[in-house]
């Protein structure tokens, strides 16, 4: 219960606003600017924190938990279960995805993989993919996170049960999306028969009902318990079929990433089937994919996180096209994704060294496919050739996705001094520095 009542706390400080707010873009916290987190670029001589995400009000809570004791991984849990709130448009929970994490301590690192499995039985025709991604993020927290697991979702409850508003991220999404949601998922975005505009307040009673049993049974309950028989009866009276059996089966991979050499650290990436080796070929200066600015998330995000002591976390998310499936489980709140190849072309980019555990880079795109190339090409800028985060996610300009990028091309254990976080000024994200200067 005390970490519930801190955790109620800390949100209540963190998400007055949103990134469309100049004022909370500037200085989210609202203190003095000279100690005041900056949604661009950071920079100085004392411990470094930062989050970074595709969606600001996700990226608060992500700050609040590393000023409330957690560390990155963390983070980027809570992030991930705020923005199955915030943008479930590109990060439900029914997203495909991966993730990425570097631990300090041990100096290894470890994937987790929670890629399309397609539900046995399509509904009305339109085929889904088995929800894997709580089961995967329970596992990685389980493994590398420090802070109760309460702790981690209580944010994402109560950003749906009390409401928030509509971010500019959101907005663009339902602008574009809107439309083609199913009628269970279009009442949920619509007030008066129009779809919700920027600012607007949205509570998503059924999915806070669904967090709260996340939270409750340390996401144990949403793959084999209660919640798992109802989520299996409700898309059995769709027309669907996704057994309690198929679901308790699904496992998501976790294992050593991919990687490549970078003198004594290690790039690591997202394994096979993900998007690891485009990511890789951002990084060496392969031949680029296209290069368009996307309009909205195109249904794929990215978040990630990097603690005062070293640890690094970073997500790849994706629904398979905007809005997933556009189906709704009655009920639930919750989207179902869609398999379709961009399921698969996601993956993090974290940076570490596994001789000595520092870590140099964390981050993750989002609003196209290509977004995994564009994070290994910023993160080969900013890190080897020490060009400023800023910097390089403003030459880019979007191109071929939205990243999301912490750096610290001399090691965090410089104390910071050269570490820095952006989001792509093309797009909508914020980063947050989580420790004063």
């Amino acid at each position: 219960m005390a970490s519930l009542a801190l955790c109620a706390l800390l949100l209540l400080s963190a998400c007055g606003g949103n990134e469309t707010d100049r004022q909370n873009a500037i200085n989210p916290s609202g203190s003095s600017p000279i100690r005041a987190g900056y949604s661009d670029i950071f920079g100085g001589k004392e411990k470094f924190a930062a989050v970074s995400a595709d969606e600001g009000q996700a990226a608060e809570v992500g700050r609040s938990i590393l000023q409330g004791g957690g560390n990155a991984t963390d983070a980027a849990v809570a992030m991930f279960f705020a923005m199955a709130v915030t943008l479930p448009s590109a990060a439900g929970l029914g997203a495909s995805g991966a993730c990425i994490v570097h631990d300090a301590k041990s100096r290894a690192a470890e994937t987790f993989v929670f890629g399309p499995v397609a539900a046995p039985g399509p509904i009305k025709g339109v085929a889904f993919t088995v929800p894997t991604a709580v089961r995967a993020i329970a596992l990685m927290q389980i493994r590398h996170g420090q802070a109760r697991w309460e702790f981690d979702v209580a944010p994402s409850e109560k950003l749906a049960s009390l409401g928030m508003p509509v971010s500019r991220s959101l907005a663009r999404d339902l602008a574009a999306g809107g439309g083609a949601l199913s009628d269970e998922a279009r009442r949920a975005f619509t007030r008066n028969g129009a779809m919700l505009a920027q600012g607007a307040n949205l509570v998503q009673s059924d999915l806070a009902v669904t967090l709260a049993a996340v939270r409750r049974g340390s996401g144990v309950d949403f793959f084999q318990g209660n919640f798992a028989r109802r989520l299996s009866d409700q898309v059995a009276q769709l027309g669907g079929s996704l057994p309690v059996e198929t679901l308790r089966n699904a496992v998501p991979q976790s294992g050593p990433p991919a990687s490549d050499s970078d003198g004594g650290f290690r790039v690591y990436v997202a394994p096979p089937p993900m998007g690891g080796a485009t990511a890789l070929a951002g990084w060496n200066g392969q031949s680029a994919p296209s290069a368009a600015v996307p309009t909205d998330s195109g249904g794929i995000s990215g978040l990630a996180a990097i603690d005062d002591k070293g640890n690094a976390a970073a997500c790849s998310l994706s629904m398979g096209q905007l809005f997933g499936t556009r189906l709704m489980v009655p009920g639930t709140g919750m989207l179902l994704g869609a398999p379709t190849p961009d399921s698969t072309a996601v993956s993090p980019v974290v940076i570490g060294n596994p001789n000595n555990g520092e870590v140099r880079f964390a981050g993750a795109g989002g609003g196209s496919p290509a977004a995994s190339y564009v994070t290994g090409m910023v993160a080969r800028a900013t890190v080897d050739e020490k060009l400023p985060v800023r910097a390089v996610l403003a030459r880019n300009a979007g191109h071929g996705g939205y990243v999301n990028a912490i750096a610290c091309p001399y090691g965090i254990r410089s104390g910071g001094a050269t570490c820095q976080a952006g989001t792509d000024p093309a797009g909508v994200g914020l980063a947050l520095l989580a420790t004063e200067r």
